[in-house]
């Protein structure tokens, strides 16, 4: 995230330099053209500016060197960024050129210095030279926010509770990165409400469905035809007039009426 924060900080510098480029196409056209650029140092320039610029309690997010390879063929740069404060390191892809003039110190060293600016230019997302290509430099001039970089902030705040994040994007930007990061906010409220109104949908089914079930709980079943002769069976039905009965033993008249009437 602070190779992100320190890439949005940086004020692309001013293409100051001009170089004269001529010579033949295959097809032995000749051909001619200028272009402007931003040499290696004010790629440095820039990209120390934001480090200075993003610093936290007097300490620079990170800082970068280089990785040279001058061999017999030609000359290897990659540039090496390193987060200060985890140690984390990260390396750009390497960038190779042919040296046309081996033994040439002086065409040497200018081919390491715009193989550095070259390298350092595209780790940091720097635009150091103008495109002679008109179409793709009105592209190279419409994409002037780093969208990635943009995510990698925001999401960080929205998923990690960031407070550097949470700062940088309350800060100030300019118009472009601004609207970035209100479409960014924009999609995240309305994922967020999406996913609130699903889970309450949810939450709704589930305590529908639980109301079913404490219904058909009460709900006493009909008993089948075998558990009503059971209950008839192992539960006989009480004498409804026991208090009519005579329980109490007969007179001696009465055993001798009672005699009689048999033919004792």
């Amino acid at each position: 995230m602070h190779l992100a924060m320190v890439k949005m900080a940086i004020v692309q510098p001013k293409k100051i330099h001009e170089v004269e480029v001529s010579g033949l196409t295959k097809y032995k056209k000749p051909y001619h053209y200028t272009y402007k650029y931003a040499d290696l140092a004010d790629v440095d320039k820039a990209i120390m500016d934001a480090i200075k610029n993003t610093k936290e309690d007097g300490k620079p997010l990170l800082t970068y060197y280089f990785d040279i390879d001058n061999g017999a063929e030609g000359v290897t740069v990659e540039t090496i960024i390193v987060d200060a404060t985890t140690g984390y390191s990260e390396r750009t892809n390497k960038v190779w050129f042919n040296n046309l003039n081996i033994g040439d110190a002086q065409s040497t060293a200018s081919l390491i210095s715009y193989g550095k600016r070259y390298s350092l230019s595209a780790a940091f997302g720097i635009a150091s030279e103008d495109d002679d290509d008109a179409q793709a430099q009105k592209m190279n001039q419409s994409q002037v926010v780093d969208e990635n970089a943009i995510k990698i902030i925001f999401e960080d705040y929205v998923n990690n509770h960031s407070i550097k994040a949470k700062n940088w994007i309350k800060g100030k930007h300019d118009k472009a990165t601004g609207d970035y990061i209100r479409q960014l906010l924009g999609d995240y409220e309305l994922n967020h409400h999406l996913d609130k109104a699903k889970q309450k949908a949810v939450d709704c089914r589930k305590e529908r469905d639980q109301q079913v079930k404490e219904a058909v709980k009460k709900i006493k079943k009909p008993k089948s035809e075998d558990e009503v002769i059971k209950d008839i069976v192992d539960k006989p039905k009480t004498d409804p007039f026991p208090d009519k009965k005579e329980d109490a033993p007969m007179s001696e008249g009465q055993q001798s009426l009672f005699g009689d009437i048999l033919g004792d």
